[in-house]
């Protein structure tokens, strides 16, 4: 990311102090003081309707995944579900609709259809371990797949991941909903003897991994029985599989051909996660096996020479690690990881590119707390801005997958950095040493916490902030934030070519407060280019419009995932900025991709 001094001095010739100030990074000064009220949410009720079933139960596993399925602007969510922990019980799966900030289940009306004959669709029971939103056939709208483990004996289309495809509009503007389509996804065939076995899948991620355009898949297995489960018969271990997409949403197995045993190996493969770590344009595979050899965390690294294939393994994480999540947690542009472990979790600093394309880790670095500690056994886990003042938090679930019980609870950790690239303070934050008063953020309690399978984070009611979903034992909860007012800047439009979006969402930029300016959806590491003025016009360039008369430009560059990020102050001083994003893309046929123009408007 580029340093605060960088845009000021972009802006000084201008002789703009208001609109240089404005673009500085603004952020909290750490405070290992309890009672730091970092972000505030209230627990309300009423934003969750599901008569079909509970989205959360006793004795039942949920996993969650979000996107706006219908193209109504309002984030609808996923909830796959299953007998909790390692168990052949299946459950039904959930469909919830955001309607108007109420997510209600709309399962039997927009998730039933399918091509398979006495098939329900998501009313069918299915014994389901996650789940991943994503465009298969790049139609424009969001589809999404299954991971279903331990159905031995059952027919292909129960026992195998299952995707689900977006049926888009009708003729009259109409959403048809989801379906359930068998032949997307190929029967797969043990490695060792050739025979057609059910998987026992435990994760799902997806990525571009040949650089087609089209999202694949990658699926950790285990074969480790874990408590309770029963054990596989001979040859029936099914490994961690790579599939690929033939660019219509119909998927290949391809794992033997692109990708060597130790990468397709795992005992308990909880996670898996396609990113760009080394921030060469390709997508990389980063997996966790755990509970017998091989125990580690791993990126399976894309071959530059051959994109789509293989070449270096890197385990680089030991312990007892068994979920993941990948994000950059110090604004570097680079792609960090935490993890969540049977003894304490950790998070690791992605630092740097050796000489053969491999990431250089730093230390396996722990939590911090202001009083207590790690909590033992932890579950799925999430890097996400909480607070929107541009800095990844994190959050980690506490029931295991394998390992029956639910005596511990939900961390949430306040991401305290301060400084591009540093190293950064990831505290729980509380009210007081008391088990009593809000613990990790205002408006929570202990007794919020317990016993959460997933966790959820995201905008319900399109007030600009983001919302935060605990998925329980036995009650699914919504805390709605507190961090209003947020305001997104005016949109000027003409995007395109290019999927590249800007938007610089955040308070009213007054004396004192922040925005957080956001180019996403562009191409993974690419140069580009923040493009300012004072004043707006539509001048077609590079097949697109320019809508800012350009009076000075900022150098910069997209992370791993697409996106850049860098803070926007107040400045007291009132005036307009307008803001458009080029970002450098040999795919397009002039060579770039063009946001949507912002007028800043600085009060």
């Amino acid at each position: 990311m580029a340093s605060a001094f960088s845009v000021r001095r972009a802006l000084r010739p201008l002789g703009f102090a208001g609109a240089a100030a404005a673009l500085c990074a603004l952020a909290p000064s750490a405070n290992a003081q309890f009672n730091n009220q970092w972000v505030s949410f209230t627990k309300t009720a009423g934003k969750i309707v599901s008569p079909l079933v509970p989205v959360t139960e006793n004795a039942t596993e949920v996993d969650v995944h979000w996107g706006d399925l219908d193209k109504d602007g309002w984030t609808d969510l996923v909830a796959v579900r299953k007998q909790d922990f390692t168990s052949t019980g299946k459950r039904v799966n959930l469909l919830l609709m955001n309607e108007n900030g109420v997510l209600t289940d709309r399962t039997q009306l927009y998730a039933a259809a399918t091509d398979v004959p006495g098939d329900q669709g998501f009313v069918t029971p299915t014994n389901d371990r996650d789940v991943q939103i994503a465009d298969f056939d790049n139609d424009g709208w969001l589809d999404f797949v299954t991971a279903t483990t331990l159905s031995d004996g059952d027919p292909k289309h129960i026992g195998h991941p299952r995707v689900y495809m977006n049926r888009g509009n009708d003729g009259s503007g109409n959403w048809l909903g989801m379906r359930f389509e068998n032949a997307r996804f190929p029967q797969l065939f043990s490695f060792s003897n050739g025979s057609a076995q059910n998987p026992r899948f435990c994760s799902v991620a997806f990525g571009d991994v040949t650089g087609n355009g089209f999202n694949d898949l990658y699926f950790g297995d285990y074969d480790s029985s874990g408590a309770g489960g029963a054990g596989q018969p001979a040859g029936a271990d099914m490994n961690n599989r790579l599939l690929i997409n033939n660019g219509a949403g119909f998927y290949a197995d391809q794992s033997q051909a692109r990708m060597n045993p130790t990468m397709l190996n795992s005992a308990f493969g909880a996670a898996s996660e396609m990113h760009d770590m080394n921030g060469n344009g390709l997508i990389d595979v980063i997996k966790q096996t755990s509970l017998n050899p091989p125990q580690h965390v791993a990126v399976v690294y894309n071959n530059p020479a051959n994109p789509g294939f293989f070449n270096i393994y890197q385990d680089f994480h030991v312990f007892a690690p068994y979920h993941i999540d990948v994000n950059d947690l110090n604004n570097d542009g680079r792609m960090d990881i935490i993890v969540s472990d049977d003894n304490a979790d950790r998070f690791r600093l992605n630092t740097a590119t050796d000489a053969l394309g491999r990431v250089v880790w730093g230390n396996a670095l722990q939590f911090n707390f202001l009083t207590g500690g790690d909590l033992g056994f932890a579950s799925n886990n999430l890097i996400v801005d909480l607070n929107n003042d541009g800095w990844n938090d994190a959050l980690i679930a506490d029931v295991d997958v394998d390992i029956g019980g639910y005596s511990r609870r939900l961390n949430i950790y306040h991401n305290l950095l301060t400084t591009p690239g540093g190293t950064p303070t990831l505290r729980e934050e509380r009210q007081s040493s008391s088990s009593t008063g809000w613990l990790g953020a205002v408006g929570i309690t202990q007794n919020d916490l317990g016993g959460t399978h997933d966790i959820a984070v995201f905008d319900l009611d399109n007030d600009g902030d983001k919302d935060l979903f605990v998925f329980r034992r036995l009650t699914s909860e919504v805390f709605i934030s507190n961090v209003d007012p947020i305001v997104c800047q005016e949109n000027l439009g003409f995007g395109g070519p290019g999927s590249t979006t800007l938007a610089v969402c955040g308070q009213p930029l007054s004396a004192g407060n922040s925005a957080t300016l956001t180019v996403a959806n562009a191409p993974a590491a690419s140069p580009m280019w923040l493009i300012l003025g004072l004043s707006q016009t539509n001048i077609p360039i590079l097949g697109g419009t320019l809508v800012t008369v350009p009076v000075a430009t900022l150098g910069a560059a997209t992370n791993g995932a697409g996106q850049f990020v860098a803070p926007v102050n107040g400045s007291g001083n009132p005036a307009d900025l307008f803001v458009q994003a080029l970002v450098f893309d040999p795919a397009q046929a002039q060579s770039f991709q063009i946001s949507n123009g912002i007028r800043i408007d600085f009060q």
